[in-house]
């Protein structure tokens, strides 16, 4: 089915520049570019079109769009040559400091003296600021840092670059608690790995449970 200019939107033009073959564009998809490069056009005739809605008025006028589809094939313009998301602050951004950019040029063209020079250095200290120059570039983090961690349970204290122990000597000095029941030292001597560990502990041997 064959699309009309009303009908495309940035989305369809980046998959079309993604995927589609250039000598079998649908026309309404090369209408829309004709149009947003016209905007983007009378965006740099800034004497005739100073502001967004003079463009809007003229598209109105003069091609016959409604106030709704002006404004999009504007905002779309705007998005499309200056930016890759929905008119965001660095596309506005990019947008006024390319008007400022051509504010400087006319302002050194004209200049007659140091005065004018002095105006000249701070239009361009905005032009700086403007573009966040002095905004330290966002560090980007190792993907790895927010990765699970790998959690690694061992009983043997060789394994992990321990001093082994003497388990018999262990055995003793449990034995030798008088303050423990003959559960509590049978618990502690499996967690210690003095006896054979039990996974799965009965509720009657578990002696915290007593």
């Amino acid at each position: 089915m064959r699309l009309k200019l009303e009908d495309i939107s940035l989305d369809i033009l980046y998959d079309f520049i993604e995927n589609g073959n250039p000598d079998k564009a649908d026309p309404a998809i090369v209408e829309y570019l004709e149009v947003l490069d016209k905007v983007r056009g009378m965006r740099l005739r800034f004497s005739n079109f100073p502001s967004k809605d003079h463009i809007i008025k003229h598209l109105m006028k003069v091609d016959g769009f409604s106030r709704y589809l002006a404004t999009q094939f504007y905002n779309d313009a705007t998005q499309y040559f200056y930016c890759d998301t929905k008119i965001t602050k660095e596309a506005y951004i990019n947008m006024y400091a390319e008007d400022q950019e051509k504010d400087i040029a006319l302002a050194r063209a004209l200049a007659k003296d140091v005065s004018d020079l002095a105006k000249i250095s701070k239009m361009r200290m905005d032009l700086a600021s403007l573009r966040q120059l002095h905004v330290a570039d966002k560090e980007e983090l190792p993907e790895e840092w927010f990765a699970k961690p790998w959690k690694l349970y061992a009983m043997d204290a060789e394994f992990l670059g321990l001093p082994t122990v003497n388990r018999h000597k262990l055995a003793e000095q449990i034995d030798n608690l008088p303050e423990l029941s003959e559960k509590e030292r049978e618990m502690i001597k499996r967690e210690a790995a003095v006896l054979p560990v039990k996974i799965f502990v009965d509720g009657s041997e578990d002696a915290r449970k007593s």
